[in-house]
């Protein structure tokens, strides 16, 4: 993965906590009608900060995501993480980020 991606990828994951925190904030309050609404904003805004990042959708956001965490774990691709990953690597893998 390029220093730019990763750059982007470090950035979409700012844009991800921001939203998972600002969501858990919304669900730390009593539910009411309301709930729902006071969530689509929340939700816009990190998908526009992404998009903002070059990413075009959350999905392709998480896909570039998990390929820094495999590289950051020293493996070229995915691809090359499937074939030569131990049960070790795989379990690294499930404990960054997501």
């Amino acid at each position: 993965m390029n220093q730019i991606m990763r750059l982007k990828v470090l950035e979409g994951r700012k844009a991800v906590e921001a939203y998972r925190e600002a969501h858990r904030q919304l669900h730390a309050q009593r539910w009411h009608r309301g709930t729902p609404k006071e969530h689509t904003p929340l939700l816009n805004t990190m998908l526009a900060e992404l998009n903002n990042r070059g990413f075009n959708s959350i999905d392709e956001f998480f896909d570039a995501s998990n390929e820094l965490n495999v590289t950051e774990l020293g493996f070229a691709s995915r691809e090359d993480f499937e074939t030569r990953a131990t049960e070790a690597d795989r379990e690294a893998l499930d404990r960054m980020w997501h």
